[in-house]
């Protein structure tokens, strides 16, 4: 009776684990989707960081992006994206004009943390 429930087992063992295998795409790879690109958008002005709704709105108008963090109560954002045909400073203008009809405020890109990047890709080499 011990082998029969210990053959029983192993068989329902290497069923799951084939049903499981077959499950998994083979053709999906890490390498055929591009990584995301970050930047960080700086808002400058009184009271603007308080506008996060029309900034994330208008950074949400872009296809690419993916992400949108708000790093601090400054106006301090992260934002993620695709590589593709926007620039950081073309996400920084669309911030720039959603926020300075209403609210005279600005946003550009923070240029410090590019120099930070690139200095850090020039060390890996």
């Amino acid at each position: 009776m011990r082998r029969l429930f210990m053959c029983a087992l192993a068989c329902w063992m290497m069923i799951g684990t084939a049903s499981f295998a077959a499950g998994v795409p083979e053709n999906e790879s890490v390498e055929a989707k591009p990584a995301a690109r970050e930047t960080i958008v700086q808002i400058f002005g009184r009271m603007c960081e308080y506008h996060r709704e029309d900034v994330e709105a208008a950074l949400r108008a872009f296809k690419t992006v993916r992400q949108v963090e708000f790093l601090n109560n400054h106006g301090t954002v992260l934002v993620r994206y695709q590589p593709g045909s926007e620039t950081p400073e073309a996400l920084a203008g669309a911030v720039h004009r959603a926020l300075a009809s209403g609210w005279n405020c600005s946003a550009r890109v923070d240029r410090g943390a590019q120099r930070l990047e690139a200095g850090q890709q020039e060390g890996k080499s």
